[in-house]
């Protein structure tokens, strides 16, 4: 994990739950309510992998782990849209979500590439 962190365990048990609450919600049953808008859960998908690759990015230093942990949540968008598929009761596997996420992840990314959020929250509450 990256060295900067004062609460480096803290951090990465939040971003385990964040990936254990994604996929809880991605495999509940869904439910038959028109969405706010058209595509809605794509922007849904976007932010959640978004705010996930700013964890990954902020944990891990600039090295191969990094580039790892960002594919790992790749492969978890996979994994979730092929069991949405097979178990969830109304939901289906949609490319569209898995593009999303990726368009999420790379946000996420840029966002914390040079400059580790994380970080800045630890030195607002010395």
């Amino acid at each position: 994990m990256s060295g900067p962190l004062r609460w480096p365990r803290f951090w990465f048990d939040v971003w385990l739950f964040g990936m254990a609450l994604g996929t809880y919600l991605s495999l509940r049953p869904g439910s038959a309510q028109e969405a706010w808008f058209p595509q809605a859960d794509k922007l849904i998908h976007a932010s959640g992998y978004a705010i996930l690759a700013v964890f990954a990015v902020c944990l891990y230093r600039p090295t191969l782990t990094r580039l790892k942990a960002l594919l790992w949540l790749l492969l978890l968008g996979g994994i979730i849209e092929i069991a949405q598929d097979l178990w969830a009761v109304n939901r289906s596997m949609e490319l569209a979500d898995l593009v999303a996420d990726g368009i999420g992840i790379a946000l996420g990314a840029a966002l914390c590439w040079r400059r580790n959020l994380l970080a800045w929250i630890e030195k607002r509450f010395r």
